[in-house]
């Protein structure tokens, strides 16, 4: 199986409908990158995989987006340093080939959580984006030895159950670091979660996609109605 270079590039946030009540909206952003790969897993004799998984967090908080002012139908790029992750995917080895079989597709993805700024701390925020990358670590090593040869990939299902999994996390620490004063002299109206999407793909549906690689997008019904898109994409290592 060919070394692929990957990545995750998300490119865009689209406010369809800011659902702030008078003014705009001023989100922003959290990503979390992943791989799963021959760099840290390998499968075992029984087929069952294991190792960990490797994580790539981002430097952003409240006002880490080019646009703090966002009205209905406003499109804001994503910085390529919240926004673009590059990685060679490594496949994952057998420790006992079967057959001709030596290895199996690596996996690469991303975790994004799309914000609307109030009054929270900035301290607090921060605290919750210590813990989103905690979180990720954390549910993706349990993922692991969850998988075999015969079920290589996360399903849907897996993934769902990850996201709320990583956002209760995130949500218990901001809560944890919110006094009650700072939470009424911000007369309640904290930071909002708009939306998590978690977009996972194997290296060898990247391959298969060529160049043009794989839009992805996900819509959210949450604080307005707003948008994340963008495109994965790999290439063989000669």
């Amino acid at each position: 199986m060919t070394d692929a270079n990957a990545r995750i590039h998300l490119t865009t946030v689209h406010c369809i409908d800011e659902g702030d009540g008078p003014g705009s909206a001023e989100p922003y952003l959290w990503t979390v990158f992943f791989k799963i790969d021959g760099t840290n897993a390998s499968v075992t004799e029984e087929l069952h995989l294991t190792g960990r998984s490797t994580v790539v967090a981002t430097v952003g908080n409240q006002g880490d987006l080019p646009n703090h002012d966002v009205d209905d139908g406003e499109i804001v790029l994503v910085p390529m340093t919240l926004g673009f992750f590059q990685t060679q995917l490594r496949a994952i080895p057998l420790q006992r080939p079967l057959g001709n079989v030596r290895e199996v597709a690596g996996v690469i993805g991303m975790v994004a959580v799309l914000m609307e700024e109030d009054n929270t701390p900035a301290s607090a925020i921060a605290a919750g984006h210590r813990a989103l990358n905690r979180a990720v670590q954390a549910a993706l090593d349990g993922l692991i030895p969850t998988l075999s040869f015969l079920h290589q990939e996360p399903t849907p299902e897996e993934m769902e159950a990850m996201t709320e999994q990583v956002g209760t996390a995130v949500l218990a620490a901001v809560r944890d670091e919110v006094s009650i004063w700072e939470w009424l002299t911000g007369l309640g109206n904290m930071d909002e979660k708009i939306g998590t999407m978690v977009v996972q793909y194997s290296q060898n549906a990247l391959l298969r996609a060529g160049t043009a690689g794989i839009r992805f997008s996900k819509r959210f019904k949450s604080e307005g109605e707003w948008e994340l898109a963008g495109r994965a994409s790999a290439r063989r290592i000669p």
